[in-house]
Formats: C-alpha cells, structure tokens, sequence
C-alpha cells in the first residue's frame, strides 16, 4: 500500500541536510516495516498496516524545526502535529489520524506502545539498532553529526558514544514483541542482544568515521 500524494506531502517536511532524520531515513523504515508486516501476516497478529505505514512517513516530520518554539514539549508531539494537519487535509478519517498519532508518539525514548501498530512502528524505527554493526556505527556518526550542528556544540567520540549508550538503553525497556521470531530458543529478546552487542563493539571501537 502507496499513498504518493502523501508520500509527496510528508518528504517536504524532512530536510537533506540533517544527516541521520532525513527521507532516507524514513525510506529505509518503511522496507523494515514491510519485514514486519509479512511477519505479522504468516501469523495472523492483527495489523492495521495503513496507520503504520503513515506513522512511519511522518515519524520523524520537521525534525530539523525548533519544535520548542513552536509550543511542542517534543519533536515527536510536534511531527504528530504535522501528520495531523496533512491527513486531515488528504480527508482521512479522524480515528485514524488519533492512531497515526498515538503511533508517532510511541517512538519517543521513554514512551509505551499500547497497540500492535505501536509496537510496529516503533520497530522498525528502531530497527538500526539492531542492524550489522557497519550501519549501526555509521547511524551513531551521523546522530553526532547532527546533534553538533543542531546544537551548535562540538563533542569528543568518547563523550558522544557514552551519551548514546545511556540514551539506547532507554529505548531498550519497552517491549516491542509482535511475533515469535522475536525471541531465540531461550525466550530473550533477539533485538535487544543485537543491540546490546552493537553497544559493545562501539565502546571499544576508538575509531570515528569521517
């Protein structure tokens, strides 16, 4: 399911030049979501696929704004906003936009998933975490890149991957299982290992990517 008109609509709202909160990056999602959405398929987990797929679109929507300044007590409440605004003018309906909503608000660090679209999307957000260690260090690069030019400050490797150690482990207490592939023989989360394992090749990896 394609929505081009929308797809047109939520990629003006993302800059090129943020190095990590672009439209790649809501690209590169939306594939993941798609692995999610045929998992949940094969075994008959309730979905509905059209609030996860808009959610994921506009996810991340005017990341690069000072959301602060414009009345938002986070980047995720105000993309919610925007996605709001647009789906109300693309004439979909009110029920879902609240989900899309809700769904959008579930990828903030700390926040809970109440519904399978929840945990979807927030999911796939966060399925980096959990990629080859190749792409997970070169997201960590660009999260330091973007966080110094957004803020104006400059940070030593070091700093930056004890700043992003504390900060994934919030994002690893939320329970995100949708199906049985989410957990090995054992029972434990296979995302939160690979994470986890991610984390420790980056502590000891001294070398930043230019």
């Amino acid at each position: 399911m394609r929505d081009e008109q929308i797809e047109n609509v939520a990629s003006q709202l993302y800059s090129p030049e943020m190095p990590y909160h672009n439209f790649g990056h809501v690209c590169y999602v939306l594939e993941k979501s798609e692995e999610i959405i045929i998992k949940c398929r094969q075994e008959n987990v309730p979905l509905d696929e059209s609030v996860v797929y808009y959610a994921l679109l506009f996810h991340d929507a005017g990341y690069h704004e000072d959301h602060t300044k414009k009345g938002f007590d986070s980047k995720e409440a105000y993309s919610a906003y925007l996605a709001e605004r647009d789906l109300q003018q693309a004439g979909k309906s009110k029920e879902m936009i609240d989900r899309v909503k809700t769904a959008i608000l579930s990828t903030h660090c700390d926040a809970h998933c109440y519904s399978n679209e929840d945990k979807a999307v927030r999911a796939a957000d966060l399925s980096g975490l959990a990629a080859d260690y190749a792409i997970f260090k070169k997201n960590t690069v660009d999260l330091k890149k973007e966080f110094e030019m957004m803020s104006g400050t400059r940070l030593a490797w070091d700093e930056w991957k004890i700043m992003g150690y504390e900060r994934i482990g919030l994002f690893l207490k939320e329970d995100m299982a949708l199906t049985s592939d989410y957990f090995d023989k054992n029972g434990n989360s296979v995302f939160i290992a690979r994470t986890q394992n991610n984390l420790k090749a980056l502590m000891a990896d001294g070398v930043i990517q230019t």
